[in-house]
Parts: structure tokens; C-alpha cells; sequence
């Protein structure tokens, strides 16, 4: 079987090349070709199909994706002013809270299943709509501060009542207004260790003081008022079906770690999980030291009591490398407890994949396995005629496992793809040493069934390097197609040149919308920082209306760190 041929593109104008001056190798694109001596395989491309905003005009896309908090953009604002809307005729139409405080109280225990349902993992207005659990939690935290509302609300009504009747004394002797005081307490601790600061510095206090706020809340309410014991069972009931459905999604495998300092990360592998994820899905993981005798015990009580991490999978489903994670490491946290593990080496296996200095020896560790979660959904990025792939820092491991997943669909035929840029915006120039061997294989020459696929990786580091860093970086062998770059990335540049490269790559003159031949779109796929998905959002609305109907259409999907 003939390869593929490889063909390196130079630049076209003086201004790209003087541009590309900089860059430690190639400036050139990697043009993969198909070939008739290819594998005869199904040719079954995935059917795109366009968001309601992408045929109307980029500004609606910008306008709608448009973050005004950085986890809250204009049409999720929309969404909570309807949810909130609702709420307010529940609780406010034709009722006066001082005069009828206990309509509050039945409006509050009525979000239970809403607050409770969207917190799971595993939930069913996930299942229905495609919608990763993480991209709803904004909705259970708003209805969360409607339940707190409420039930303070519900309280002073009838505090105040209690008040104008001179009988408050009284009614707080009663045992079932104590229990009503205890969930006011329950709920209002609730909501204060909820707050972004908390959530962001002191994860373990809002976690623990939510699992006791839950379970106090919902015991105080069936004792304040028995005829909400649906909406406790109901509660309970989602609260332990998300933990069977997370535990039916547990494997335990082996597994091994490998510091890989100069990403100030940890490797972990896990070749026994070879498959079952999609690109872009992630897995959340406890990690056991591995020992002769008591690490099922060490795995249980874990599984118990441990807290699990979500880290995004960097490889493809199928892929001969298992399943791989890269974890950042932070100062004082598990993360870097988790790297100094991985330094304390046992000579358990030799690191071959990652780029670490020959024979660097890794960890051997139990990993327990959750998931996979999340995802683009139904976002397929295979159905598009180009990809944008922006990457800031560790988001790098999204970046990663979509393109691996879109290399592979394009060697079997089941992809519209004609174009693949991917731009990594990274602090430290030396960060590429450990990947280089990674971003060499997906840019090795591949067969194909049917159209070419135009390959292109720009790496852009923000710091000065070291001294004698990209002199090193110099002497390495770095495949057609990756550029080095100091700076920070023009997302907006890179866009049109990819949407360019998409009009070029198709011949439209006799084609029809739908087929092969006629664009079917460009996504822009973005994982980092807030900032670089509001730059990467401004980069889509800023594309002409008449480029954006040419390629048909430009959507953003983006996965950007903190809640």
C-alpha cells in the first residue's frame, strides 16, 4: 500500500512570512492526500446540523454566547429570567407573603427535585438535551438561591405574623417550628458556603457543608411539615440513583504516573481502559498507591469517602496508548501531592509516550476510574469542513483527544474535515519538549479514502524563555506543519485564515449545499482560561456575513476552567 503523499505549503503573502520568522522550523502546512491505493473503508461522514442562530447572522451567535459574569452568558441569563419568572407568579400572584407565608415554603420545597436533580452527575435533563452536566450546574445554583430565598422568605412571614399576634414566644416552643428553624439554619449555611470564593479557595468546606446541609435540610422539612415527605423521598431518591449510576460507571485499573516537570504535570496512564469515551469527554479519578496486600481496601475506602477529580481523557477512543491524563499540578493541593507521587518512583515502567528523557521510570498506582462525563455532545466536530482548535495551558488535553479522535475518523472515511488548525497558548516554550513526540504522531502522513485534510499546529509561548531553551528546542526534529511562536495568539487571524483555507480546499462550481463538495461549516473549539473562550466568541462574531454564508456558518463550543 502506497503512503500518503506529504506536501509542505510555503507562505503566500510577505506579511505571513515575515510573520512566521520567528518560528523554530517549518512554516509550512501538512497537507494529508487521499490516495487510490487507500483502504476501501466505509465512507459514512456525519450529516452537520446547523444551530438556529448559525443561519441567521454572526452577531445573534456573538450576542447569545456574549458572557456578562464569567460563568454566565446572555442567553443563560435569559434562561434564569424566565425559571425566575415563573417562580415569582408561584410565589407572588395573588399572595401577599406576610399575610400568607406558607405559600413561600411550599414553593421552596417544590425546586427540591430541580436543585437536587441538576447537582447529580448523572441527571436526566442532561440525558434528554445533550447538555453536559457541568454547562447546567449554573441552573442548580440559581434555583439553589431560590430555595434559600424562599424558605427565608417563608420564615419572616411568619415571624412577622407571630409578632403582630404577641404569640412569637409561643410558637417557637413548638417542636415542629424548631425543626423549621433548624432548616432555615440548614439552608442559610447552605447558601453562604455556596458562594464563588468559597467554591474556588475552600472547595472541601462548601463540599462537606453541602452533603450535611442536604441531609439536615431535608430531615428538618419532613419534621417541620410531614406533607412534604414526596419532595424528601424525592430528593434522597435522585441523590442515591446518580451514586448506583456512578458506581455502575467505576472501573479500578492499574495504572502509572509520570512527572513530566517541564509541563508541571503528571501523566497518568491507564492501558487497560482502552475505550468506551467520546473526544473531549472527561473522567473523574481517585488514585490509590498500589501495595501486595490492602489496596482493594484502600480502593474502597476511597470509593467511600474520597473526593473524585474530573480531568478531560487525551487520547482517543480505540487508541493503542489507553486511556491518558495530564494533570496540572498546584502548589498545596492534591494535584501536587498527586506529581510528588509520581516522583517517588518505583521502577515500575518506562516512560515512551509523553517525551520524558529516556528511561524515566513511573509510578505504579491503582486508579479508580468514574465515568465518562460530559462531552461536546451534540457538537460533532466531524461534521464540519474546518476545525479550530484553541488550547490555553492544560487545556491542551481537550485539544488533544479531539484532534486524535478527528485523525482517526479522517483515516476512515468518516469525516467532512478538510482543514485542522490548532493553536496552544502556553507559558513556557520548553512545554512543547514533552509533547513533541505526541503532536510528531498526529502529524504523521495517514491513508484516507477520500478528500485531504490540511493540518496545521501553532504554539505560542507567553514568557521569556530560559537561557539555552529554544536553543534546545533548535535541535530537536520537529515535523511539517508546527510552529513556535513567542507572543500571544490573534484567535481572530487564525480564524480567517482557516475559513479561507476551508473555501479553498472545496470546488463549489457545480455543487450543492449538503454535499461533499460545499462547505459544511467551521467550528471553533476552545479549553483555558474565560478570557481565551470570550476572545475565541468575539473571533466568530467578528467573521464577515458573507465569508460566514460562504463556509456555512461559524459555531463555538468552548470548555473553560472554574464554575
Amino acid at each position: 500500500m502506497n503512503s500518503i503523499a506529504m506536501q509542505a505549503v510555503s507562505p503566500s503573502s510577505p506579511e505571513l512570512a515575515s510573520e512566521m520568522s520567528h518560528t523554530l522550523n517549518s512554516h509550512a502546512h501538512l497537507i494529508l492526500h487521499a490516495t487510490e491505493s487507500a483502504p476501501a473503508l466505509a465512507h459514512s461522514p456525519p450529516t452537520r446540523v446547523p444551530r438556529w442562530s448559525t443561519l441567521i447572522h454572526p452577531f445573534v451567535s456573538y450576542a447569545i454566547n456574549y458572557r456578562v459574569a464569567p460563568s454566565l452568558s446572555v442567553g443563560k441569563l435569559f434562561v434564569l429570567a424566565v425559571y425566575l419568572g415563573v417562580i415569582f407568579y408561584a410565589a407572588f400572584y395573588k399572595s401577599n407573603p406576610f399575610t400568607d407565608p406558607a405559600r413561600a415554603g411550599f414553593v421552596a420545597m417544590s425546586q427540591i427535585p430541580i436543585v437536587i436533580g441538576l447537582a447529580n452527575k448523572n441527571n436526566l435533563l442532561s440525558y434528554l438535551c445533550g447538555v453536559a452536566y457541568e454547562k447546567l450546574n449554573y441552573i442548580h445554583r440559581f434555583s439553589g438561591r431560590i430555595v434559600a430565598l424562599a424558605v427565608n422568605v417563608h420564615a419572616i412571614g411568619f415571624l412577622y405574623k407571630w409578632s403582630i399576634n404577641d404569640n412569637i414566644s409561643t410558637q417557637l416552643l413548638q417542636p415542629h417550628i424548631r425543626w423549621g428553624l433548624a432548616g432555615l439554619a440548614a439552608v442559610d449555611t447552605l447558601a453562604l458556603f455556596s458562594i464563588a470564593f468559597i467554591r474556588q479557595k475552600l472547595y472541601n468546606l462548601f463540599f462537606y457543608s453541602h452533603i450535611a446541609g442536604f441531609i439536615v435540610f431535608l430531615t428538618a422539612a419532613y419534621q417541620h411539615f410531614p406533607i412534604t415527605l414526596p419532595y424528601v423521598v424525592t430528593g434522597f431518591a435522585l441523590f442515591g440513583l446518580d451514586h448506583v449510576l456512578r458506581l455502575c460507571k467505576t472501573r479500578v485499573a492499574a495504572g502509572t504516573l509520570f512527572a513530566i516537570p517541564a509541563l508541571n504535570s503528571t501523566h497518568i496512564s491507564v492501558p487497560s481502559l482502552g475505550a468506551g469515551w467520546r473526544a473531549g469527554q472527561h473522567v473523574r479519578i481517585r488514585v490509590v498507591a498500589a501495595s501486595p496486600t490492602g489496596s482493594w481496601i484502600g480502593c474502597c475506602w476511597a470509593w467511600l469517602v474520597g473526593r473524585a477529580r474530573p480531568f478531560t481523557i487525551a487520547t482517543a477512543s480505540g487508541d493503542d496508548l489507553g486511556l491518558e491524563l495530564i494533570v496540572k499540578k498546584y502548589e498545596g493541593g492534591w494535584t501536587g501531592r498527586l506529581f510528588e507521587m509520581a516522583q517517588a518512583q518505583d521502577g515500575g515502567m518506562e516512560e515512551k509516550t509523553i517525551g520524558l528523557p529516556k528511561h524515566s521510570i513511573g509510578r505504579r498506582v491503582r486508579v479508580i476510574v468514574e465515568g465518562p462525563y460530559s462531552g461536546p455532545g451534540h457538537t460533532l466536530f466531524a461534521s464540519y469542513s474546518g476545525a479550530l482548535l484553541v488550547a490555553g495551558g492544560s487545556g491542551i488535553t481537550f485539544v488533544l483527544s479531539i484532534l486524535a479522535d478527528l485523525l482517526q475518523k479522517h483515516g476512515e472515511g468518516r469525516s467532512r474535515l478538510r482543514v485542522i488548525e490548532v493553536v496552544w497558548s502556553v507559558a513556557d516554550p520548553s512545554a512543547l519538549t514533552a509533547l513533541l513526540p505526541t503532536f510528531t504522531t498526529h502529524l504523521r502522513p495517514r491513508a484516507s479514502p477520500h478528500g485531504s485534510l490540511q493540518v496545521r499546529i501553532s504554539i505560542y509561548y507567553t514568557r521569556a524563555p530560559r537561557a539555552g531553551a529554544l536553543d534546545a528546542l533548535s535541535s530537536l526534529s520537529h515535523p511539517v506543519g508546527l510552529n513556535l511562536r513567542p507572543g500571544r495568539p490573534n484567535l481572530g487571524k487564525h480564524l480567517t485564515e482557516t475559513t479561507d483555507a476551508v473555501v479553498l480546499a472545496h470546488s463549489m462550481r457545480h455543487a450543492s449545499k449538503g454535499s461533499e463538495q460545499y462547505p459544511c461549516g467551521v467550528i471553533v473549539g476552545t479549553c483555558g482560561p474565560v478570557d481565551l473562550g470570550d476572545e475565541a466568541g468575539k473571533a466568530v462574531g467578528s467573521v464577515p456575513w458573507k465569508k460566514w454564508k460562504e463556509v456555512g456558518g461559524v459555531e463555538a463550543y468552548d470548555e473553560v476552567f472554574g464554575w
